[in-house]
């Protein structure tokens, strides 16, 4: 069993509350056995290469001449990349922890298998850790692949013995073929990866840490992992899995924690974490495109990325979306009928006109949603006077995939086809998730699944 407590800057008030335990065994729930601890955890870093120096050198003085400090306090340029973060793993369970870069997710990992040690808080352990967080972490980069073996194996706990009666099965595992001999710093990272979790699973680890490694290298290698920490999870082992990857998360883990500024703003069954973390990257999104919005209404007064224009015939005005009383709004269901408009001046008697709206990917503007007025003679609009008009199209099923979309709009002459404005805008809006769709493909369908037997 490991401990990590930190001993001389534990906040006396969580003493009293009893926020944090000195006791030696983890107390078991529901009859199911505790293997990880966390409790009123908290790491800062600094933002700055030479006040960090400073701070450390420091500290280190003060421990050598026995002079107390409070380490649970914020200095200048430092910050918290974990804050107050509190959970716990029970035996059998596969933990994702997901959250946007810099989250403080491989923070928490590194704090867990020992790598940093906490400002504030616990971290009790009960069991042996097998850690692969980083590429090639711990390997020799002059030695070859198989004395990085025995190294890397002893490092996780593993006696000359173990390696020796393991060393044929990580070799088969990882893979790395004729390169056994070679010197890993010319291994690629792929081959890095593999042989370090070849490594790692086969330290027969009660605990295995996985930091968004399963990303790198081909698919053989990927769906061996997979598989491979399938079995650990069924033969009641713990493991902490990080990654990007939603569809990895939402198969193998049995729980999920969404870790937002280095505090956890979730932690419950896994289908709903996932979608509550795309609901939160779909919002940042959407800030950001609002962003860009007033950035440009500050410089230049307007609020489209590019306009495309005659100057003779027709201004665009405005452009958005409302529902189905006409509110502007920015945000709709999954379910939800919603009106794309625009607002124009027609600067003289026009004989006809077509107009076309395409909703876009914010991510790449790829157009997704094509709408043209006069496709198939849908609708006309003749003797158009001069004057200010609103366009109003209505989507009563628009069967769009949670995520952020952006406007464009044009309006063209009905008989030449020539264009008097053309907008391509950063009027961005969001589709919400109904609690059950992830963010996948483009479309949202209702449809029928059968097995049948040939």
């Amino acid at each position: 069993m490991l401990k990590y407590v930190d001993e001389k800057a534990l906040d006396p008030d969580l003493h009293k509350n009893n926020q944090l335990t000195t006791k030696t065994d983890i107390p078991t729930m529901d009859g199911n056995e505790t293997i990880i601890e966390v409790k009123g955890l908290y790491k800062k870093f600094c933002r700055s290469l030479k006040r960090s120096m400073f701070y450390g050198s420091f500290d280190i003085m003060r421990n050598m001449l026995g002079i107390p400090y409070e380490q649970g306090v914020l200095r200048k340029s430092e910050f918290w990349a974990l804050e107050n973060v509190n959970f716990s793993l029970k035996k059998g369970e596969t933990l994702g922890i997901i959250g946007t870069n810099g989250s403080g997710k491989s923070t928490l990992l590194r704090l867990i298998s020992g790598i940093f040690p906490p400002d504030k808080g616990s971290i009790t352990i009960n069991g042996r850790i097998g850690s692969l967080i980083a590429v090639g972490a711990g390997f020799h980069p002059h030695m070859t692949g198989r004395e990085n073996i025995f190294l890397n194996g002893t490092i996780l706990g593993m006696s000359k013995k173990d390696i020796k009666e393991r060393f044929d099965s990580i070799v088969d595992f990882a893979d790395i073929g004729n390169f056994l001999d070679a010197p890993v710093s010319t291994y690629s990272s792929g081959m890095r990866v593999r042989l370090g979790f070849a490594i790692a699973v086969h330290s027969d680890p009660d605990i295995l840490l996985v930091d968004e490694i399963l990303s790198v290298g081909d698919l053989s290698f990927r769906n061996k992992s997979l598989r491979y920490m399938a079995t650990l999870r069924e033969k009641a082992r713990g493991i902490i899995f990080i990654s990007h990857n939603l569809e990895q998360v939402r198969v193998l883990c049995n729980r999920v924690i969404i870790l937002d500024k280095g505090r956890i703003i979730y932690d419950g069954p896994t289908h709903e974490g996932c979608v509550q973390y795309q609901e939160m990257t779909r919002e940042i999104r959407l800030d950001c495109v609002n962003k860009e919005i007033n950035s440009a209404i500050s410089a230049t007064s307007e609020k489209f990325r590019e306009r495309q224009s005659s100057g003779e015939e027709i201004e665009i005005i405005d452009i958005g979306i409302t529902d189905i009383n006409n509110k502007k709004i920015n945000k709709i269901g999954m379910k939800e009928s919603f009106n794309i408009f625009c607002a124009f001046e027609a600067k003289k008697d026009l004989e006809g006109l077509y107009f076309t709206a395409v909703i876009v990917s914010s991510d790449d503007y790829k157009p997704l949603i094509y709408l043209v007025s006069n496709d198939d003679y849908k609708t006309d609009f003749k003797n158009i006077k001069k004057g200010k008009y609103r366009i109003n199209i209505t989507i009563p099923e628009h069967h769009l995939i949670p995520s952020v979309y952006v406007l464009n709009f044009a309006i063209r002459n009905e008989k030449t086809g020539e264009t008097y404005e053309r907008i391509f805008s950063n009027v961005g809006f969001r589709v919400e998730s109904d609690g059950h769709y992830l963010e996948r493909g483009v479309v949202a369908v209702k449809e029928n699944w059968k097995l049948i037997a040939e």
